[in-house]
């Protein structure tokens, strides 16, 4: 009876040894994601590769972690290794709807436009994600450049189903209703969208372009000046400008 109970306080000890093991693997692994993290919100790529990677070097079992390595990948322009790391989360974790949108993002980086809708798709499939209206932002993105402006329309208004004041999602919709030649309602998108965003250049590009089709000149001036104040893409401010000196001073 006494050896039995000897046995027993082995094996305790040992499960508890284990334990131990893993709570500290654990801790660490969040440590080095944690870093991760910080270093991917201030900008830093590289840093935050190096971060996560250890992070998964201790725990390779969390889909939390390959996601953030995957986005410091996209960050880092490399979508062969983020579209890897945001596989690796999903098949980890298959409900993880945030991973399935930045797949979605890494399939955009590489011009991959049929496998990014079947991404955002995926991501929108699950009823219980928590910011839909990304995905449906990201999905009204590609159908746009793949020339499927009214189905755009139509994921940009979901977005805005979600969170009618998502300024990015009202600039989005307005520039696909400009496209389509309704001016007057992307001028109240584009309108809605400054209003949420006063800082968003892009949505003030359109609103000029837009103002120019409706013939109100002065408020064409008005938003391409406003271009020209806000952007920090020499791009679009050099074309700003241009549309400025063919307007009447």
């Amino acid at each position: 009876m006494t050896r039995g109970l000897v046995v027993i306080a082995g094996l305790c000890c040992l499960i508890a040894a284990c334990t131990a093991d893993q709570i500290a693997a654990r801790e660490e692994a969040d440590a080095h994601y944690n870093l991760g993290v910080t270093h991917l919100a201030g900008g830093d790529a590289k840093q935050a590769i190096a971060e996560l990677d250890q992070a998964i070097g201790s725990v390779s079992s969390n889909a939390v972690y390959h996601n953030a390595l995957g986005l410091a990948y996209l960050m880092d322009r490399r979508p062969d290794l983020a579209i890897a790391s945001f596989q690796r989360a999903v098949k980890l974790d298959s409900s993880f709807s945030d991973a399935y949108n930045n797949l979605g993002s890494a399939y955009v980086q590489r011009a991959e436009y049929d496998e990014a809708v079947g991404a955002f798709k995926r991501a929108l499939s699950n009823p219980a994600y928590l910011t839909p209206e990304q995905a449906h932002l990201n999905l009204g993105n590609v159908y746009m450049v793949r020339g499927q402006t009214a189905d755009a329309v139509v994921e940009f208004k979901r977005a805005l189903d979600v969170t009618p004041e998502f300024a990015e999602a009202h600039n989005r919709l307005g520039y696909a209703y400009l496209a389509q030649g309704q001016v007057e309602l992307a001028i109240a998108e584009l309108t809605l969208a400054v209003k949420y965003a006063p800082e968003l250049a892009t949505a003030y590009q359109s609103l000029g372009f837009a103002f120019l089709s409706a013939g109100e000149k002065e408020r064409a001036k008005q938003a391409f000046q406003k271009v020209v104040d806000l952007s920090s893409t020499s791009e679009m401010s050099a074309e700003a400008m241009r549309q400025l000196k063919q307007l009447p001073q």
